[in-house]
């Protein structure tokens, strides 16, 4: 429990600067197998972040951690303006509380390196922690696709 606080402190120091370009991730052991990108808005105890992972079987795997607003179920994302109907899970994964995407699959993926803004629509989200910047996206998903050797 300490490391997960400790992580989430440093995540808070490093969202403002997340926010604005896609990076590997700041969590221990995830820099080389996972980016990140974070909303604009965000605040001491207040964030919407997105990782993209290279997972143990060469997937890539897309986790979602908005606090106390997130939850198991069905979501849509949208990359500017296209829809993608997926499901979350619940995971004690690599990044604290986020949830897993079920369903994100290479279509989603390839859309990432020409859109503006990940939308994200589940009940109880507010305006400013629902779009996360694409800025940066493309080079950080093209080194991390070719590390992963995923397709």
């Amino acid at each position: 429990m300490r490391h997960l606080a400790v992580g989430l402190v440093v995540l808070l120091g490093a969202v403002s600067q997340a926010a604005a370009e896609w990076k590997p991730s700041i969590f221990d052991g995830e820099s080389k197998r996972a980016i990140q990108g974070c909303s604009a808005t965000v605040t001491d105890d207040a964030w919407s972040c997105a990782f993209i992972r290279c997972e143990a079987d060469k997937r890539l795997g897309l986790y979602l951690d908005i606090p106390g607003v997130l939850s198991e179920g069905p979501i849509t994302l949208a990359i500017d303006g296209r829809d993608f109907r997926l499901a979350l899970q619940a995971t004690g994964g690599p990044f604290g509380d986020a949830y897993r995407v079920a369903g994100a699959e290479a279509d989603m993926f390839a859309a990432f390196p020409t859109g503006r803004s990940l939308r994200i629509r589940q009940e109880g989200i507010k305006k400013g922690y629902d779009a996360i910047p694409l800025a940066g996206i493309g080079p950080a998903l093209r080194r991390l696709s070719q590390s992963c050797g995923a397709h």
